[in-house]
């Protein structure tokens, strides 16, 4: 239960994060959640166009959050936590998919 809970917890990171990263670049008047889902829901490569920062924010304010987790939490090689933390990072964007009420009202409060 542990386990999971945490899994869960670090997926709730992982859109802290990248919301957070989408208030920095894009008009934060805009529902961001919202807009950051929409755009990572069919290919997560889309948020380098919407943030035009060449993959940065993918990578290093989602992605790698993941990765680390898996890395650390479950003792996975490298390798191993990149191909899981592709399944993490697409069950972390069907999370924020379905809180993006949430993750709003967390960014504007």
């Amino acid at each position: 239960m542990a386990k999971k809970n945490m899994r869960q917890e670090i997926i709730i990171d992982m859109d802290e994060f990248i919301v957070t990263y989408a208030a920095t670049l894009l008009d934060p008047n805009e529902n961001l959640s919202k807009l950051v889902y929409d755009t990572a829901k069919e290919d997560i490569t889309k948020w380098d166009d919407l943030f035009h920062d060449q993959g940065f924010g993918r990578k290093n304010k989602f992605l790698n959050i993941g990765r680390g987790y898996l890395r650390d939490a479950l003792n996975l090689d490298a390798e191993e936590a990149e191909k899981q933390g592709d399944q993490l990072a697409q069950e972390a964007i069907e999370y924020l998919g379905k809180h993006t009420d949430f993750f709003e009202n967390w960014r504007t409060d």
